[in-house]
């Protein structure tokens, strides 16, 4: 694993966590783990878990 993958994998925990645990915005998650864009956090997102960050909290919670 290089060291950009171990600080996304680092960073997309913190994304599911938040996603789970509070009503925060995609925009104001992605921001909180270091995203400046959030459609390049998105992009990132759905490539490390398969489902975009609103299909994660809409199975997380339902």
């Amino acid at each position: 694993m290089t060291y950009g993958q171990y600080v996304m994998q680092i960073r997309m925990e913190m994304a599911k966590e938040l996603l789970r645990s509070s009503d925060l915005k995609a925009f104001e998650i992605a921001e909180r783990v270091g995203y400046a864009d959030p459609n390049y956090f998105s992009f990132c997102f759905k490539k490390q878990a398969g489902i975009s960050p609103k299909e994660y909290r809409a199975q997380m919670r339902g």
